[in-house]
This record gives C-alpha cells, sequence and structure tokens, in this order.
C-alpha cells in the first residue's frame, strides 16, 4: 500500500524550478543578437545540465532506497540484479548525455540536445516508474515540468 506525500514541497520546488528555464528563455530573446543574449543562452546550458543530472539521479535513490526493503518490490518483474543494473546505468546516462551535448556542441545545438535529452528522460522515466503507483503524482507533475523545461530551452536555442 502507498501513502500520499504528506508536503506539497515536490509541487513547489518543482514548479519553482521552471523559473530559471524560462526566465533565461524569456531574458534570451529580449537581448536579441547579443553577447549578453550568448551569455543568458549558457545559463539555461548550465541549469539544462543540472536538472538533467538530478532527474538521473532519481533512478539510484530509488534502487538504493528499495534494496534496504526486507522484500523489495521491483518494476516489471525482474530481479534485483537486473533491476539494479538497469537503475544505476540510466541513472549516469542522462547525465553523461548532457554533458556531451554542452562540452562538444556549440551552444545553440547544445541546447536543442538538451531539449531532446529531457524528452528522452520523460519517456524512460514513464517507462520505467509508471508500474509503481507511488510515482503517479510524480510523473503527471514531471509531464508538466518537462513540457516547461522543453519550452524554456527550445525558446532560447532560438534566440542563442
Amino acid at each position: 500500500m502507498t501513502t500520499a506525500l504528506k508536503t506539497n514541497w515536490m509541487d513547489v520546488l518543482g514548479y519553482a524550478g521552471l523559473i530559471p528555464f524560462l526566465g533565461f528563455a524569456a531574458l534570451t530573446a529580449l537581448c536579441g543578437d547579443t553577447d549578453m543574449a550568448t551569455t543568458l543562452a549558457n545559463y539555461n546550458l548550465l541549469y539544462g545540465l543540472a536538472v538533467i543530472s538530478f532527474l538521473g539521479a532519481v533512478h539510484w535513490g530509488l534502487v538504493i532506497a528499495l534494496s534496504a526493503q526486507e522484500t523489495p518490490v521491483y518494476l516489471a518483474d525482474m530481479d534485483q540484479d537486473a533491476f539494479e543494473a538497469r537503475s544505476f546505468i540510466w541513472g549516469v546516462t542522462p547525465s553523461l548525455l548532457a554533458w556531451l551535448a554542452s562540452a562538444f556542441a556549440p551552444t545553440q545545438q547544445a541546447l536543442w540536445i538538451l531539449t531532446f535529452v529531457l524528452l528522452l528522460v520523460w519517456f524512460v522515466d514513464r517507462r520505467f516508474l509508471k508500474p509503481m503507483k507511488a510515482f503517479d503524482h510524480y510523473l503527471k507533475l514531471r509531464t508538466r515540468l518537462t513540457f516547461g523545461a522543453v519550452l524554456g530551452l527550445g525558446v532560447t536555442a532560438c534566440f542563442a
């Protein structure tokens, strides 16, 4: 049996996390073709990199928390070894993809790649986490937050 969260901090912090994505996007668009627009676009790129790394880490936390249970409940009838391998490997994958984009692609291309990575993480999380009832609210929130972040990164990329 799952219990609901007792606070709304996940919602509050999640929506507050959209402020940099959307704020840097608006400021980048307002600055036009200037050095300041490039700087702001880079700030949004770095913020996107941090958020994507956080999203991957959710899977590490999940596997660590479940491994401490007497009778762990695993997704999709996987055994413990398969579940841990998938969770740990996927947990670092978004960070590595985002880092590769930010390290080796020009800012505008890197912003588009991060947009794609955010969508990829959303699709994978829906597949991996949807079987667990405890993640229902998280996944609904993630859908709205992913849309906002993708919008912010996409607008920033258009004006970078």
